[in-house]
């Protein structure tokens, strides 16, 4: 039985990192397959794009930025399902349950609702950017939770978005402390030519799965998220 946080849950990030580290050992080499396995499309997808439009230049690429656009829509249609399999591997290995590659498709059923969700948190990121960075970094910190929403509990993705922004609400500072860890964690991948990623991003995945697993997996949660779903499943007041 997995343990239920209680009303007064507060996120404690040095034993977080210890549990996804533990979690991280565990699950590794099949989440670093299934890693690999989605950089292969993305980089084939690239190559492909390169030879299409005989790309040779960086200016030539610049100057397709329409093609490249619809491109990067397609990949994030596309890889939406893929990334929520890995995030669950992640939650799987939390709630002790086996893992295999091939949990990676268990939710290209869900496509359309996890490319929707992912779409639209692009979107909000876009328009964050083009005010300031501030806005952009909050949309991507408080939406983290979406795809487990939509995978997990099969939330529709604006309801997603919404539950996910209020959880998220409740531990903002926490939350963008630890994101600001993962930060410079990315900075060291970056230091070591990218050697680290291959511990950082697993990391990365555990750790925000566990997160979930400890601020959705009530039943009081699942009552208020049952509710949410039933009574706002077209409506989006964030």
């Amino acid at each position: 039985m997995i343990k239920a946080p209680s009303q007064d849950y507060q996120i404690d990030i040095k034993a977080l990192l210890e549990r996804g580290n533990v979690a991280t050992k565990k699950n590794l080499p099949v989440i670093l397959r299934s890693l690999f396995f989605v950089i292969f499309i993305v980089l084939l997808s690239f190559v492909a794009f390169f030879n299409v439009y005989n790309i040779e230049t960086v200016a030539q690429l610049e100057a397709l930025q329409t093609e490249t656009y619809f491109l990067n829509m397609i990949l994030t249609v596309l890889l939406a399902p893929l990334w929520a399999g890995i995030a669950m591997m992640a939650v799987n290995t939390e709630r002790k349950k086996d893992i295999s590659f091939s949990q990676l498709f268990n939710f290209t059923y869900l496509i359309l609702g996890l490319a929707t969700a992912e779409l639209c948190i692009s979107l909000l990121t876009q328009v964050g950017m083009s005010l300031f960075i501030v806005p952009a970094i909050y949309i991507y910190i408080t939406t983290s939770f979406t795809k487990f929403l939509i995978a997990d509990k099969r939330m529709s993705p604006f309801v997603a978005i919404k539950v996910s922004i209020q959880m998220a609400n409740q531990h903002l500072f926490k939350l963008s402390m630890l994101f600001l860890i993962f930060f410079a964690l990315a900075l060291l991948g970056m230091i070591t030519f990218g050697l680290a990623f291959i511990w950082i991003t697993p990391l990365y995945y555990n750790v925000t799965a566990i997160l979930y697993n400890d601020l959705f997996n009530s039943q009081d949660e699942d009552q208020n998220v049952e509710h949410l779903t039933n009574t706002e499943e077209s409506h989006f007041d964030a």
